[in-house]
């Protein structure tokens, strides 16, 4: 059994360390979950950009693996013009070709690969799947980054061993899309 110990008002297993305080405010120095997912080798990215025509639509799929290690997910994308973008889930049928998108890991000191699998310019699912977002934004001539989506409060949870679609359908000529994906992968206490 692991021993616990009081130290400065907080438990703290003797595996770990002592909680340390900043000299000038005697403020607690943390940091936040997803930050130490960095550290501990499990958190990835992907991140891109393309160039879209008027009315053209471009797909990337998102695999979760069917595992106890569950994806926390958040996509930021940004347009210089009209853009309808939606995220589904349980697609199935159709999201053929495509390039793979090697997920990134953000310690570069760590060799622990994800468990995602990413695949750009599919095409369409077959089925409808069930839709999680979609948005809509920009304005004729307007060149500009816009676009939003990024926060942990944007955060989704992803189903373990299920199929995502997220689509970029432009409304404007020359649009330039950025998007990047960030996630870690959290075994659930629970």
């Amino acid at each position: 059994m692991t021993e616990l110990r009081r130290i400065h008002g907080l438990y703290n297993d003797t595996q770990s360390a002592t909680p340390r305080i900043d000299a000038s405010t005697h403020a607690f120095e943390t940091i936040e979950y997803p930050h130490h997912e960095i550290h501990a080798g499990s958190h990835y990215y992907v991140q891109g950009y393309l160039t879209l025509a008027d009315t053209e639509t471009y797909y990337i799929k998102m695999e979760t693996t069917n595992s106890t290690k569950w994806t926390h997910f958040i996509f930021d994308i940004k347009s210089t013009g009209i853009l309808t973008t939606t995220l589904k889930e349980d697609c199935i049928g159709g999201m053929t070709g495509g390039t793979s998108m090697p997920p990134l890991n953000n310690n570069r000191n760590s060799a622990n690969p994800s468990t995602a699998i990413l695949t750009s310019g599919v095409t369409d699912c077959t089925s409808s799947g069930q839709l999680l977002e979609s948005d809509k934004w920009g304005a004729e001539g307007f060149k500009e980054n816009i676009g939003g989506g990024g926060s942990r409060e944007d955060e989704w949870v992803l189903k373990q061993n299920s199929t995502y679609l997220r689509m970029f359908s432009s409304s404007a000529a020359d649009n330039i899309v950025q998007f990047k994906g960030t996630w870690y992968e959290h075994t659930d206490k629970n």
